[in-house]
């Protein structure tokens, strides 16, 4: 079966070239210029995924994550011509799963389109294990397990590693990280777990091998292929 992908843009052009392009790698792709029809479409359809412009005339995108969400766990790609830091914090916060700044090529849009449905399809499985080293995550128990010996993690550790395990081998900034509001005193306990949780995982923790520090955006967590 096609996976559905809904496209909300006021821009006609990049609809139709999107529209296009998406049809050609066999998704079933629907389109809506403003945010009022697109609640309407989504409403009587549960999508695969939704791409969406975060800021249109008829409003901004934000607004319609929040609608998609209780309608759906539909992921969500954001196109925004803003490419700082806390327009991206901002939808991310309210339950957007990715974003890319315009312009952009169509094949990257593609590239994490697969990647999300993907992440979400293995969401999906129960009895799916993420590998790292000798490492094993059981997503089903979650647990971790290192030559089928449970490596004890605290609540917050686990919860941590759980994200980072949901956009392995990608970028997870600090504050996708953080339990709460990301003010600085959260995203410092995101750093004092991370050492903590290297503590744990890596031979060496000043030099390590699975989680690894981006500079200035956050961390990334080194998977081995599915």
């Amino acid at each position: 079966m096609k996976k559905s992908i809904l496209i909300v843009d006021d821009d006609k052009r990049l609809r139709e070239l999107l529209k296009d392009y998406l049809t050609e790698k066999k998704f079933e792709v629907y389109s809506s210029e403003d945010f009022l029809e697109a609640k309407e479409i989504i409403s009587l359809i549960i999508f695969d995924l939704v791409i969406l412009d975060r800021m249109m005339p008829s409003g901004d995108g934000i607004d319609l994550v929040e609608f998609i969400k209780e309608k759906s766990n539909s992921p969500i790609i954001m196109l925004t011509a803003m490419s700082e830091d806390q327009n991206k914090i901002d939808g991310l916060k309210i339950g957007a799963d990715d974003y890319l700044a315009k312009p952009f090529e169509p094949e990257e849009l593609y590239l994490r389109i697969k990647k999300l449905l993907n992440l979400y399809n293995n969401k999906s499985k129960k009895d799916l294990k993420i590998s790292f080293g000798e490492f094993i995550f059981d997503m089903n128990s979650l647990e971790l397990k290192i030559n089928n010996k449970t490596v004890y993690l605290t609540e917050g550790e686990n919860n941590l590693l759980l994200k980072l395990i949901y956009k392995r081998n990608d970028i997870v900034l600090r504050e996708e990280l953080a339990d709460q509001e990301f003010d600085e005193s959260e995203l410092r306990k995101v750093d004092v777990r991370i050492t903590r949780l290297r503590q744990k995982l890596e031979k060496n923790a000043k030099q390590p091998q699975f989680v690894k520090t981006i500079r200035g955006k956050g961390y990334k967590l080194i998977c081995d292929e599915i």
